[in-house]
């Protein structure tokens, strides 16, 4: 039994479609104009890739795809007599190579976009916080817009919406969970891990911005800048926003509150502080 992939739609993250070798052949060059709606997997893997990235990785399949289409072509054309060979055949090879090109210069642009994105919206805090108070020693987050005259619905302050108040977990504990981990872990989060984890989280933010919306605020638009502190097991432990426009609204809980009932993905430290934006 051959390889077997499955494709996923990316606004939604669900399966669509289980193909063969063949068929995923198939699939990517009948939909040219909207591949990268889609994402990729391989087998049983659960992480999900990129069309360029799932090019790049596969692209033997398309070139024995064309290979395929060129015999077939070859045989069809003795079968006929027909004495002038059919150029088809390296019209396809010419648009697959072309293809898998592209693909790599997407990759690569796409992936020092993405880190360029990642450096400019993380910035860690861990080595500012250690042994202080994070929120008061952090750095200067991303510069917020002004509130308006208008501001989103609030709720009666609360002590943790200005400082991390909440206990980490203790260190035998991560411990215990670091063991249990299949595949070796980094000491700390980079700015493209948590950019990954932080993505997670869109379509929560999209859908609180929604309900709040229906129900009637406004001015939600704007920079909502956050402080997130997360234990070396993945537990996001808190969710702050400095910001006085976002702080203590009904909105910034509905997010903050999606946030925590994700993990991230283990680091092999008692815990990681840093600031993140999204844009409205």
């Amino acid at each position: 039994m051959g390889m077997y992939f499955k494709v996923y739609h990316k606004l939604s993250k669900e399966p669509i479609a289980t193909f063969n070798e063949h068929q995923i052949v198939d699939f990517c060059m009948s939909n040219k104009e909207t591949i990268k709606k889609y994402y990729f997997s391989t087998g049983g893997q659960k992480d999900l890739m990129e069309w360029e990235v799932f090019a790049v990785k596969h692209a033997e399949l398309f070139v024995q795809k064309a290979k395929e289409r060129e015999e077939k072509e070859k045989k069809l054309s003795e079968s006929v007599d027909i004495k002038e060979p059919s150029r088809l055949p390296f019209f396809i090879i010419g648009g697959v190579a072309a293809l898998i090109i592209a693909a790599v210069i997407s990759a690569f642009i796409y992936r020092a976009v993405t880190k360029d994105d990642a450096n400019r919206r993380v910035h860690d805090l861990s080595a500012q916080t250690e042994g202080t108070d994070p929120a008061a020693d952090a750095a200067e987050p991303q510069e917020a817009t002004k509130p308006a005259a208008t501001a989103p619905a609030k709720r009666d302050p609360r002590p943790g919406d200005d400082k991390f108040i909440a206990k980490a977990p203790a260190e035998s504990l991560l411990q215990a969970t670091w063991e249990k981990s299949k595949k070796p872990l980094p000491a700390s989060l980079g700015p493209l891990d948590l950019k990954e984890e932080m993505d997670k989280y869109l379509t929560a933010l999209q859908t609180c911005f929604n309900d709040r919306a229906k129900a009637g605020d406004k001015n939600l638009r704007g920079t909502v800048n956050m402080k997130i502190r997360v234990a070396g097991d993945g537990t996001v432990l808190e969710v702050l926003f400095p910001d006085d426009k976002y702080k203590a609204t009904l909105f910034t809980d509905c997010l903050g509150e999606a946030i925590k009932k994700e993990k991230f993905r283990m680091f092999k430290s008692k815990e990681q502080v840093f600031s993140y934006y999204y844009e409205l």
